[in-house]
């Protein structure tokens, strides 16, 4: 089943239609593309599009108004209400229907057009926050900007998969550090040191370095190394043996 989108981007062929379709990417890899609308992508071929433009833009819940340089071009020589350009119509109807307009401004020249030369319906345009997307900062611009979607839209938030793969990454990487003074680090696959253990560890995959105790390197103490790791304790006098048993005490049996 298709489901109804929740972002709706609008811009004008002619002015920054590489400028929507990178936007439109970068949230459909993020949310999912159903929930990202773009006529040219979402609407099927042979489809009536004035309806599916429509049904689209009054169900949404955020319209991105992309704006380039070239914007206002489109506004000449139309009817003073806009009421034959699409790009006005998609965006009076979402002001109608009560959605989020966030106008997005394509290059680090571009500014947003003066109100006094925008059709009556959509002069609230002027006095929404806009955002701002440049060809050298893009990846970063839009991350931000689907940050933002999705603390505003709780459908989003749920589809993120951003987040699924940080929520991923933070149970790979989880260790657990019980009862111990001093400094805890980890350094990527190096594993987890620890100054001063005086408690229970486990370090997950990596390597623990342990740096309290004097004397041989094997000890006693209640530390343990994940998978096949190696336990190694600082202020070794008399070497390190990395997968042995500690020797018996030589004593033992005379």
């Amino acid at each position: 089943m298709i489901q109804r989108p929740e972002i709706f981007i609008n811009y004008r062929t002619a002015d920054a239609p590489d400028g929507a379709a990178l936007i439109e990417n970068h949230l459909s890899q993020r949310f999912g593309t159903e929930l990202v609308f773009r006529d040219g992508k979402s609407i099927p071929a042979g489809s009536l599009f004035p309806e599916a433009l429509r049904s689209a833009v009054r169900n949404c819940s955020v319209l991105l108004a992309v704006i380039g340089p070239r914007w206002l071009d489109g506004l000449l020589g139309q009817a003073a209400d806009g009421g034959d350009d699409w790009t006005c119509r998609e965006i009076a109807e979402a002001l109608e229907s009560g959605a989020q307009v966030i106008p997005v401004l394509i290059g680090a020249d571009t500014v947003p057009p003066a109100a006094d030369r925008l059709p009556v319906g959509i002069r609230d345009l002027t006095r929404r926050q806009y955002r701002r997307v440049t060809s050298y900062t893009s990846h970063h611009d839009l991350d931000l900007l689907a940050d933002e979607l999705a603390r505003l839209i709780p459908r989003l938030n749920a589809a993120d998969s951003r987040a699924t793969r940080d929520d991923d990454t933070e149970a790979r990487t989880r260790n657990t550090v019980d009862g111990n003074h001093g400094t805890v680090f980890q350094a990527g696959t190096i594993g987890t040191a620890l100054n001063k253990p005086s408690g229970a560890v486990h370090s997950g995959q990596g390597n623990q370095y342990v740096n309290s105790h004097q004397g041989d390197q094997y000890t006693h103490s209640n530390h343990q190394s994940g998978g096949s790791g190696v336990h190694v304790t600082g202020g070794n006098q008399g070497g390190i043996s990395f997968n042995a048993t500690p020797p018996q005490d030589e004593s033992e049996g005379r």
